[in-house]
This record gives C-alpha cells, structure tokens and sequence, in this order.
C-alpha cells in the first residue's frame, strides 16, 4: 500500500511540475530578448553615427561581426532617430540580383521589409516616421496631387535601416558591393 500512495504522490508532484516547469520556460524564453545588451543596435552603434550609411565588411572567418554572415552578401546599413524628424531612406538598386531593404526597431525587430520587386526606376524609396508625424505629413497633402512616397510608421523613435545585396557568383560582388552602398539616409524636416 505504501508503494502504491509514494507512485500516487510522485505521478500527483509530476502533474504540477511539468507545466510549471514548461511555463518557468516559455517565460525565461520570452523574457531573455528584453533584458539583451548586444542586441544588433548595440553592435551597430560603435561602429558609425546615426545617418551615416556605414558598410558592413564582407563576412569571412576572419570577421565575425554578426554570426551566421553569408560571405556572398553585401550588406550597409544606417541608425536613425526619429525624433530629428522623418527619415528618407533610399538604396539604388543597379543590377538585377536580388536585394533587400529592411526596417528594424530599436530592440531589433523588423517592422517593414522590401525587396528589389518592389523598386522603381531601380531605386528602393521609403520614408520612416511615427504615428504623429505621419498625422502632420499627411494633413499637408494635396488631394489633386496625392504623394507617392512609401510612408512606413516605426513603433520606435530609435532603429536602422538594412540594405543587402546578393551576389550570384564571386565576380559580382563588387556590384552587390555598390548597390549595398548606394544606402542614404537624411532626416526631412517636419513644420508643425
């Protein structure tokens, strides 16, 4: 009788144990990326000012600034800050090799991605702004002559833009090079 109430008690503890335990987890999990010091922004920052488009070096086992590099991706980037007003953030997209630009917060998130579908005139064109600024943009709009920017909201005052560029074969990343570094960045001034 003694053998079957300890397995009663124990199968009892493992009932609550496990989904305390799993909870406990899925919390740590979720929790851990809030409480981060390294995050992308913090390795971004030391290596250039806010809107200055600063190239990334060619990923090799030499340079590990960022893990899991693809050797055959060019890649720049700028920080932004939103509180000297909205951001125009444009990267001339030369060949016809895939290419991406992409938004992230100042946590890291990605908040709007395009990719080089989405150029026109072979140019990537976006303007970054917050919710009150996009409320003053657009109350200044003509609606005879509406605008055609991009106009992407950030959650966050702070973030950076990421442009890369693919190179099929070795020979072309010089050109995967010069579309990646073709990123600018400039505030615009807002009138209130």
């Amino acid at each position: 009788m003694n053998g079957r109430r300890l397995l009663t008690d124990m199968l009892g503890i493992a009932l609550y144990a496990v989904p305390i335990g799993a909870l406990v987890h899925l919390v740590t999990i979720l929790v851990i990326p809030l409480f981060a010091s390294h995050d992308a922004f913090a390795r971004l920052a030391p290596l250039g000012p806010v809107n200055a488009t600063i190239a990334l070096d060619r990923p090799g086992p030499s340079n590990r600034t960022f893990p899991y590099g693809d050797p055959a991706v060019a890649s720049a980037f700028c920080r932004f800050d939103l509180s000297a007003g909205p951001m125009r953030v444009t990267a001339r997209i030369a060949r016809s090799g895939f290419a991406s630009l992409s938004f992230h917060t100042r946590p890291g998130s990605v908040f709007y991605a395009l990719t080089d579908r989405a150029a026109l005139r072979g140019e990537l064109n976006a303007l970054i702004l917050t919710a009150a600024q996009l409320r003053i943009v657009a109350a200044k709009d003509n609606e005879d002559d509406p605008s055609q920017d991009l106009r992407i909201v950030s959650s966050s005052i702070e973030g950076f833009a990421l442009v890369r560029a693919f190179s099929e074969q070795p020979s072309l990343y010089p050109q995967a090079e010069a579309d990646a570094h073709s990123l600018t960045c400039v505030n615009e001034p807002v009138a209130k």
